[in-house]
């Protein structure tokens, strides 16, 4: 199973591109990677879902072979010959299969097109109206195709009419991308219409992960689903990221409370190195236009109405909550936090989140600690540069009641750990330095 493009939820996403189509109207479907935007296209295409309007028609513009217009029609002229041979009679496929050997065979560019739009009209006939052709991860071809490409899309448009309509799906909105006078034309039939793509709900991430849970043969309890929704937010590819964290080491189907919370602490700390979580965060980050990262840096209230908070809000990147505007999800706000401090060349040396509760080093995240050694590190970071003596060291990491249990010998013992994590050489240490008969203080 293809869980990126597994239909969970969507069903509602639907709607408004009926809505659209059904008038014979153009649009764009918008969503940052791995949110499910092909299993939405996938599902409209599918000749068995209901309610039917037309005939909608897959088109995987990541199959080009290369960015030309030739290229562009041949993959939508493979996906009408698909189209018929699955929803058509056995004689408008067999001449679907003619027209578009023809212009895959064609010499000139000329008789290419020709045949191209022979075959268009030919499926215009046998199909249902609106014939309504998805163009699937448009993003690359929007931007470095052929400039007449786009003159071709809203020529045929305008022979078409209502019988034809154009459904992109791309991860920024086309309205923020440059555009000639060419791309111009073929925007103005995609701009007025536009659906971001609603990331899944608690409820529909349960549903994943009780999928996912019964095909990887693993057991999530009630408190797993609600970390994973903590972490991911609904995001698509987040969640498979962390289920697959989690299920590695949930254990047996019966658990405590307090065995969960051990497991999600050991996951937790994981997840900020791990390489899937940090691809997929990779690829909403790189989904963004510079504007739109400056914003997350600067962390916008409910109030800031700039444009690039406002198109972060249509994407769900940021949310408005009881506490204010937040960054969504979790693994992702964590992301941002990192970025900004390779940004920030004061930041170098030990940082850490308090919020998230990771920790860096010149920039670069840290074997994970324990909760002990994160409380002394989190305790040193706040008097950062000052000495702490070791009784204040034992009441701030330990608690008042171990004041007279603790020893020298084991504060000792938990500092060499902590310099074993942090440190380039932890028989050099630079950060965690000893103040002899002070006591210890972290310094950048």
């Amino acid at each position: 199973m293809d869980w990126l493009t597994t239909l969970i939820g969507r069903t509602a996403d639907c709607d408004p591109i009926r809505e659209w189509v059904v008038r014979g109207m153009c649009g764009s479907i918008v969503g940052v990677s791995n949110t499910g935007k092909t299993a939405l296209l996938r599902h409209l295409c599918d000749p068995t879902t209901v309610p039917r309007v037309g005939t909608f028609v897959y088109v995987d513009c990541n199959q080009m072979p290369a960015r030309t217009a030739r290229a562009f029609f041949s993959a939508m002229g493979r996906a009408l010959t698909e189209t018929l041979r699955t929803q058509g009679d056995g004689a408008a496929y067999a001449r679907a299969r003619q027209l578009y050997a023809d212009s895959v065979d064609a010499a000139d560019e000329t008789v290419f097109a020709f045949n191209f739009e022979k075959g268009l009209a030919h499926a215009l006939d046998a199909l249902p109206h609106p014939l309504v052709l998805c163009l699937d991860d448009f993003d690359e071809a929007y931007r470095y195709l052929e400039p007449q490409t786009f003159l071709n899309l809203r020529a045929l448009k305008d022979r078409y009419g209502s019988a034809l309509a154009y459904v992109t799906a791309t991860e920024r909105e086309l309205s923020r991308l440059t555009r000639s006078r060419e791309q111009g034309e073929f925007h103005e039939l995609i701009g007025p219409r536009v659906h971001f793509l609603h990331w899944l709900t608690s409820a529909e991430t349960r549903e994943l992960c009780e999928r996912f849970a019964a095909r990887e043969g693993v057991t999530f309890s009630d408190a797993d689903i609600a970390f994973v929704w903590d972490n991911a937010g609904g995001h698509l590819g987040l969640a498979l990221a962390v289920c697959h964290a989690l299920g590695a080491v949930t254990g047996a189907p019966a658990r405590s409370a307090q065995q969960d919370r051990v497991i999600h602490r050991a996951v937790q700390q994981a997840l900020a190195t791990d390489t899937h979580v940090q691809s997929e965060c990779a690829k909403i980050w790189d989904d963004l236009d510079a504007d739109e990262r400056d914003a997350l840096f600067a962390r916008p209230t409910a109030e800031a109405e700039d444009i690039a908070s406002r198109s972060l809000r249509a994407k769900h990147i940021l949310r408005e909550t009881p506490d204010g505007t937040v960054i969504f999800p979790r693994l992702f706000d964590d992301y941002v936090r990192r970025q900004k401090l390779l940004r920030q060349p004061e930041a170098r040396g030990v940082y850490v989140d308090a919020d998230a509760g990771n920790v860096w080093v010149e920039g670069k995240p840290i074997e994970s600690l324990t909760a002990l050694e994160y409380r002394l590190l989190l305790f040193l970071y706040g008097r950062l540069d000052r000495v702490c003596d070791k009784y204040s060291i034992v009441q701030g990491v330990w608690g008042e009641d171990f004041i007279d249990t603790v020893d020298d010998a084991r504060i000792e013992k938990l500092v060499s750990r902590v310099r074993a994590k942090i440190e380039p050489d932890a028989t050099k240490p630079r950060y965690l330095v000893s103040v002899r008969g002070r006591g210890y203080k972290l310094v950048r």
